[in-house]
Formats: C-alpha cells, structure tokens, sequence
C-alpha cells in the first residue's frame, strides 16, 4: 500500500503535489540565511511566490531571480518554475 501510494505520488506530473514538491525546493536550493528571510508561499502557473521579511529581501532577490529559476528547475529536472515574485510580507 505504501509503496503504491509512493509510485503515485512520483508519477504525478500536474496539479498541487506537483506544485508543493516546487515550493519545498526553495529551501533546498537556496542559503540557509536566505531561507530564514523567506517563505515559498505558493506556485501558481509555474510562478513561484515568495514572501520575504522585509522589501529590502524582496528586492535583493530580485536582482538574483534568473539565477534561482535555473537552479530550481535544475533541482526539479524540467522547467518547473518560469517566475519567481517576491513580496514582502513582514
């Protein structure tokens, strides 16, 4: 039973758990310091919201976006994110 639910959830390529792998990548792909300052909110149409602690973060980020697409969609093994936006949200 475990290992069919496992079998499912790898070859689910659409939807939410897709999204959700998405979002979880952000923590594994960025610095420690810059996953205390942020968090992957949601992924919506292949963009990637992000909530930082303050606009200086935001815009910081920014200035990074290209650079953390390609290394999201690397980790994700296709082209899983086209955007990130980043919002300060305290």
């Amino acid at each position: 039973m475990i290992e069919l639910l496992g079998d499912v959830l790898k070859s689910q390529q659409t939807g939410g758990i897709r999204d959700g792998r998405i979002a979880l990548l952000w923590e594994e792909t960025v610095t420690p310091e810059i996953a205390k300052q942020t968090e992957a909110v949601k992924v919506r149409n292949r963009v990637l919201y992000i909530k930082t602690k303050s606009p200086v973060w935001a815009q910081e980020l920014n200035l990074l976006k290209i650079e953390l697409m390609e290394r999201i969609n690397q980790r994700a093994g296709f082209s899983a994110v086209r955007d990130i936006r980043f919002k300060a949200g305290g």
